[in-house]
């Protein structure tokens, strides 16, 4: 009874045997593939008695793409979706078939971006890194300007383990990264975690970043964008003396007056030397008049 329990055969008395399980794929469905990153599956199989051997029954398997043992691996070449039937068989002779799709999809821009909360940050949290369709990246740099009041506590790799260094000035976190093998896509490839003095929304519109292969080339980039140009400054108006009840104000004399033209001098009169002076002409003397008492 114990064998059985186990899935072994037993003999009876009329002649039937007991299995296993059924022979069975459980892998239901296969993730997406992208064109031209590496990609590999695994195909599990469970029941029956091993050991087990798959094969390619019908159908097309994605250009760039074997069917190797129980993995499906390569590095497929062209988008579209892919129906074909694989077929298991045990050391019984048991087989097995199963209908698989696979989706191969473009493959989007490289990228490291945080996975920033859905709601206000209130309290200390962690902000995953994900990378993007890393392609053969090997190293990593992200530039992040927090917002103001954000303290940045602790920076810890994640799910691609690697190397890692982290510093923080003023209100900028740079992190450096370095991987060990090229990390699959959608990795979490650290984790920050940022303490916030009061409530506070986060955003990227101060983020960037930058992924290397091995060789050191620049694979791709976003710069942080260029800071605001300061407003222009107003020239300030002209003081006005304030207007006084009961008295009018008189405008200052513009600047721009021409000043006064200088006084005419006097004319200057200067004898003409060709023509005499008149004489002077005595007045004559009236002659006297006799008075009445006089002599003969």
């Amino acid at each position: 009874m114990v064998l059985g329990a186990c899935g072994d055969t037993l003999p009876t008395g009329s002649g039937a045997t007991g299995l296993r399980d059924a022979l069975n794929f459980t892998t239901n469905s296969l993730p997406v593939a992208y064109a031209g990153e590496r990609y590999e599956a695994p195909l599990t199989v469970a029941g029956g008695a091993g050991p087990y051997t798959v094969r390619l029954a019908s159908g097309t398997l994605p250009p760039g793409v074997t069917l190797s043992g129980q993995r499906l691996t390569g590095t497929p070449t062209k988008t579209g979706a892919y129906t074909f039937t694989l077929e298991t068989a045990d050391a019984n002779l048991s087989s097995k078939v199963r209908e698989y799709t696979l989706n191969v999809n473009e493959l989007p821009a490289l990228a490291v971006r945080p996975q920033l909360p859905t709601g206000e940050l209130r309290g200390e949290t962690r902000i995953p890194l994900n990378i993007t369709a890393p392609r053969t990246v090997r190293a990593a740099r992200v530039t992040w300007e927090l917002p103001e009041g954000v303290t940045v506590t602790r920076v810890q790799p994640a799910d691609a383990a690697g190397v890692l260094f982290w510093k923080v000035t003023g209100r900028t976190l740079t992190v450096d990264l370095g991987f060990k093998s090229v990390p699959a896509n959608g990795t979490r490839v650290a984790l920050v975690a940022l303490k916030p003095e009061k409530v506070v929304k986060l955003d990227t519109t101060r983020f960037a970043f930058e992924a290397r292969d091995g060789t050191g080339k620049l694979l791709a980039e976003q710069k942080l964008p260029a800071p605001p140009a300061p407003a222009p400054t107003a020239a300030p108006a002209p003081a006005t003396a304030p207007a006084t009840s009961g008295t009018s104000t008189t405008a200052p004399a513009s600047s721009t007056t021409p000043p006064p033209a200088p006084a005419a001098k006097p004319a200057t009169t200067t004898p003409n030397p060709t023509t005499p002076a008149a004489p002077s002409t005595p007045n004559p003397t009236p002659p006297a008049t006799p008075g009445s008492g006089g002599g003969q």
